[in-house]
């Protein structure tokens, strides 16, 4: 009777460990999907997996199909699953945004009281999919290890580190003057900091002689969202891909280096 008692205990250890372990990755795959804003995906395939399944155990069940079969499809799909998220949440560096992940707040961009309303990482994944639309290859860095560069940006061969600093008050040098010891180590072109309020004199004067030193302010940002989407990168010519290179107008008529 006693090791009849230990093995329905042991039998209950690892039936807890099992629901733990499952509730562990499941929201692990959810937080993953949020990050990503891959919902309807995500429904949608839940959706044809239960399906399948729930289809294929009716059959059997009604004798209308071999009863191994429903244990083959339930194999198949989950292979068929994995795979499928594997390569969503693996996808390559410059392929992190779905173009529906791109268009999805695009709405607001022009509003600067909904880009003071994002926190710090949501403000660079915004700024990543404003380069995207103007045909830059954008990559949001994992925020560690990365010497404070938070966006890479690539077209053709031009490539610039981009930091953002979404404060309410100017950055002052000492971050500007980090950022530009990481150009070398990135192999870029450009360094780009987008600093929401600005920079304060002293990082300005930091700057004031590297021309491919660019400071975006949160106002450059939303002139930028309303440029026309570009569908292509542009060529190969660093002279032609350079932030530099791209002016717009604002309503002043001012004109801004973007």
């Amino acid at each position: 009777m006693v090791r009849h008692s230990k093995t329905n205990y042991k039998d209950f250890y690892q039936m807890i460990a099992a629901i733990i372990a499952i509730i562990t990755i499941t929201v692990k795959f959810l937080v993953e999907v949020n990050k990503r804003g891959l919902w309807k995906e995500c429904i949608i395939s839940v959706a044809i997996f239960a399906g399948v399944n729930y289809l294929s155990y009716n059959l059997q069940d009604a004798s209308i199909i071999n009863p191994d079969w429903f244990l083959i499809t339930l194999i198949v799909s989950i292979i068929a699953f994995c795979t499928y998220w594997g390569i969503q949440f693996n996808r390559g560096e410059f392929n992190q945004f779905t173009k529906y992940q791109i268009q999805q707040n695009s709405m607001y961009w022009q509003e600067a009281s909904w880009w003071w309303g994002l926190d710090g990482w949501q403000f660079e994944q915004e700024v990543a999919k404003v380069f995207i639309t103007q045909g830059y290859k954008a990559h949001v860095t994992k925020g560690s290890g990365d010497g404070g560069v938070d966006i890479i940006l690539k077209n053709g061969d031009y490539t610039a580190i981009v930091q953002c600093k979404h404060y309410q008050n100017p950055v002052p040098p000492e971050p500007i003057r980090a950022l530009w010891g990481c150009k070398d180590d990135f192999g870029a072109d450009e360094v780009i900091l987008v600093a929401s309020s600005g920079i304060t004199e002293g990082g300005a004067s930091f700057i004031q002689n590297k021309p491919n030193f660019k400071v975006l302010n949160l106002n450059d940002i939303i002139a930028m969202s309303k440029m026309p989407p570009v569908e292509k990168v542009a060529s190969n010519s660093k002279e032609t891909t350079s932030i530099n290179q791209k002016t717009t107008k604002t309503g002043m008529g001012r004109r801004i280096d973007i």
